[in-house]
């Protein structure tokens, strides 16, 4: 794992979602202070599987995985979802979109590295698209139960409505399409390999 500038970014959204868990202990909302602290703990998977796994990772994975997970922590915590909705939720949804488009894309190539498959650009382009909408479809599920189960009382309804579910899908389909993009000019001047080349098997 390289070390940058561009961590340090990802430090700083790390160190948001802890002082958030902090907050939310301090005025007694514990449902999300352990949703926050869930968070927290994600944002550590990368480096954790970067560090058992030899593989070297962008700077701007570990910077998209803790800039979304803040989003949604925040969102919660600090009310930004009721506050700023629907803009706040939108957002949210792009970057958590980029960012779950981003591990999908990383997924395959890993896949790939592993399974000798040789998979084309086009093929991972297409998986990463397909990854990062499944992802959403599920989350709006998650949404919708949660509604049911506790009748929007934790921040509000998750969901407003169709028109609400169909933006937070499109908001998601529009980072998704940004990671794919953004692969296919990477894959005119890299390999795959420039990634999963230190990955032992």
């Amino acid at each position: 794992m390289t070390k940058n500038y561009g961590m340090y970014f990802a430090y700083f959204f790390q160190i948001l979602i802890g002082i958030n868990v902090v907050y939310a202990f301090i005025i007694g909302q514990y449902e999300f202070m352990f949703t926050g602290l869930m968070m927290f703990f994600l944002t550590l998977v990368p480096y954790i599987v970067a560090g058992k796994m030899n593989v070297t990772f962008p700077w701007f994975v570990f910077l998209l995985i803790a800039m979304a997970l803040w989003f949604h922590t925040a969102g919660y915590i600090q009310g930004y979802y009721i506050t700023f909705y629907p803009y706040y939720d939108k957002v949210a949804h792009l970057v958590s979109g980029t960012a779950v488009a981003l591990l999908g894309f990383l997924g395959v190539i890993f896949l790939d590295k592993y399974w000798n498959m040789n998979l084309r650009t086009q093929f991972i382009v297409g998986f990463t698209i397909i990854f990062g909408m499944a992802l959403a479809g599920f989350w709006e599920i998650y949404e919708y139960l949660v509604d049911i189960i506790f009748g929007g009382s934790l921040a509000g309804p998750m969901q407003h409505g169709l028109d609400d579910t169909m933006l937070d899908m499109i908001f998601v389909l529009a980072g998704s399409v940004i990671v794919s993009i953004l692969a296919v000019i990477y894959f005119k001047t890299h390999l795959k390999e420039d990634i999963t080349g230190s990955i032992e098997k």
